[in-house]
């Protein structure tokens, strides 16, 4: 789903203040800019891909908060070959942040 233009957000932010004029427009754009999130991320409307380097023995990595969901993993080994990393398939012990 593309973005909302200017002039459509302005439109939208014009009609609910219509309904709700003690809404400002800052909070009304927050709230057009979640409920697009919500779209996207309920009807998967949005699909990306990207690549990063992993480091052994790292369980965890910094991702964009753009980011709503990971739908697979896959390393490439040293020969090219895929592997689609199975979710969950080691599960980190309970409290463990390393």
């Amino acid at each position: 789903m593309a973005a909302l233009s200017g002039i459509q957000q302005k439109e939208l932010i014009e009609l609910v203040q219509q309904h709700h004029p003690h809404i400002g427009e800052t909070e009304i754009r927050k709230m057009l800019n979640r409920a697009q999130d919500i779209i996207c991320e309920e009807t998967n409307i949005l699909e990306e891909w990207f690549t990063d380097t992993t480091v052994a023995d790292q369980r965890y990595y910094d991702f964009d908060d753009l980011l709503l969901k990971i739908e697979t993993v896959q390393l490439t080994d040293e020969d090219g070959n895929y592997y689609e990393i199975q979710r969950l398939s080691n599960p980190p012990a309970l409290g463990d942040t390393a």
